[in-house]
């Protein structure tokens, strides 16, 4: 569970799942101070946060030898729906075939799983 608290400046949060705290705050077009990362780009990072880590542990477990991997991942909202658009930079020297099987196990990624899937939301009476 993360829990946030408001900060004394305009828009500034802080959030925390009780053992980490980071910040996010409204860009400063928005009338906050950009001090923090916007929600937007926290919806971002978990996607591609989750799937570096996917990667890593396929590798792993399957004993590919992977130095580095970096992804990216853009949040592109629309009015019929969002796309989340991702690339990711693997390391030179990868076989095609371990770069095919690391690139097939994206699809395993929690994250992406969730997104996939339609999403509702609801509020708990405190």
């Amino acid at each position: 569970m993360i829990t946030t608290k408001s900060e004394q400046t305009d828009y500034l949060t802080e959030f925390t799942d009780g053992e980490h705290v980071g910040l996010c705050d409204a860009p400063a077009g928005k009338g906050g101070r950009d001090a923090g990362f916007t929600p937007f780009a926290l919806l971002e990072a978990s996607l591609a946060g989750c799937l570096n880590i996917t990667l890593r542990v396929f590798a792993q477990s399957h004993g590919i030898e992977l130095d580095s991997v970096e992804t990216s991942v853009t949040l592109k909202p629309g009015d019929a729906g969002s796309v989340f658009e991702y690339s990711v930079e693997l390391p030179e020297g990868l076989s095609d075939r371990d770069r095919k099987r690391l690139l097939a196990a994206l699809k395993g990624c929690p994250i992406h799983g969730l997104l996939a899937k339609p999403v509702s939301f609801e509020l708990k009476a405190e």
